[in-house]
Formats: structure tokens, C-alpha cells, sequence
């Protein structure tokens, strides 16, 4: 392989961030209507199962099991959709006042700590949700696999949104942005 420089290698690195961009924004896009879906079905879904409750005094027996899932699937998604907008636990106090490359540095190995503990979630999750795949939930009368999928999937996207802010990170500390260019994100 020929070296190409700095210049060669960062033009690769941006065409792999642009593209981990426009990836992590369409997972984004995806998860934010699926989340939207969710929470309409799940009001209506409770809904109609306060008034059989209460109204005809014949409660739905799959209703709480169905809500609780469908609960557990937003709540995770949710996560994703935070760490996509930056929204996560970080610590300001300390990171507030770097900028340029010792920022971009911290920045960078706050991600990667993120990043490997997502791919341990992911195998971990994996393992689990398969294992669940024998167990049924009893009133929906389905596979706890439907419910324990939801941390791999949601570690997917994380791991998606956390490579494509890597890569930014990256090219930071190659090619840190002149004094009047915006500074990277605080993690």
C-alpha cells in the first residue's frame, strides 16, 4: 500500500464519517417513528384496556404484558435516540473547559469506553435473547425473545451513533478545526 499522507488518509477517514453519518441519521429517523408508533399504540392499547376494565368489567388479560413490552422497547430505543442528540450523563465539569485536540481526545475515549461496553451489551444481549426463545410470555402467548431482542437491536444503533462520533472525533485530533471553526460536542 502507498502512503498517501495526511491528506489522503483524512479524505478516506471523512468519507467513512460521512457515511456513518448518514447511516446514524437514518437509524435516528427510523427509531424516533418507531418510538412514535409505539406510544400510540400503547396509549390506545391501555386505553381499551382501562375501559374493559372498568367500564365492562372484563379486563383484557394480554393488555399489562403487551404495555409492559411495548414500554421496555421505547425505554431502550429512547436511549438511542439520547445518545444520538448528546443527551446522556457526561461529566461537564471537567470537559467544559478543553477544546480543540484535548478535547476531542477526551471526547474520543469517552466513546470508545461507550463503544466497548456496547459490544459487550450486544454479544451479551445476543446470548440472552436467544436463551429467552424456550421461555413464553403467558398472556401474549409469544417468545420472551420478543421482548429481550430489543437490547441487542438498541445496541446496534448506539454502536452506529457512537462510531460515526468516533470518527468525527478523529479527524479532530488529525486535523484539529482553526480558531474560528466550531469546536466538537462535550461528551
Amino acid at each position: 500500500m502507498i502512503y498517501r499522507g495526511v491528506e489522503g488518509n483524512l479524505g478516506f477517514l471523512e468519507n467513512i464519517r460521512k457515511r456513518l453519518d448518514s447511516l446514524s441519521e437514518k437509524a435516528d429517523k427510523v427509531t424516533q417513528w418507531f418510538c412514535i408508533s409505539v406510544v400510540l399504540v400503547m396509549t390506545v392499547e391501555v386505553l381499551i384496556g382501562v375501559f374493559f376494565r372498568y367500564a365492562l368489567d372484563a379486563p383484557i388479560k394480554w393488555g399489562e404484558e403487551l404495555a409492559r413490552l411495548m414500554m421496555m422497547w421505547m425505554g431502550l430505543l429512547g436511549i438511542a435516540i439520547a445518545l444520538k442528540d448528546g443527551d446522556h450523563m457526561g461529566l461537564e465539569m471537567f470537559v467544559k473547559r478543553l477544546s480543540g485536540r484535548p478535547l476531542a481526545l477526551c471526547n474520543l475515549a469517552a466513546n470508545c469506553l461507550v463503544g466497548v461496553f456496547l459490544v459487550i451489551l450486544l454479544i451479551w444481549g445476543l446470548k440472552v435473547a436467544i436463551a429467552g426463545r424456550v421461555s413464553i410470555l403467558p398472556a401474549l402467548q409469544i417468545s420472551w425473545t420478543w421482548s429481550l431482542i430489543a437490547v441487542p437491536i438498541t445496541a446496534v444503533i448506539q454502536i452506529i451513533h457512537v462510531s460515526a462520533q468516533i470518527f468525527k472525533e478523529v479527524i479532530v485530533i488529525i486535523n484539529p478545526p482553526a480558531q474560528s471553526d466550531q469546536e466538537p460536542e462535550h461528551v
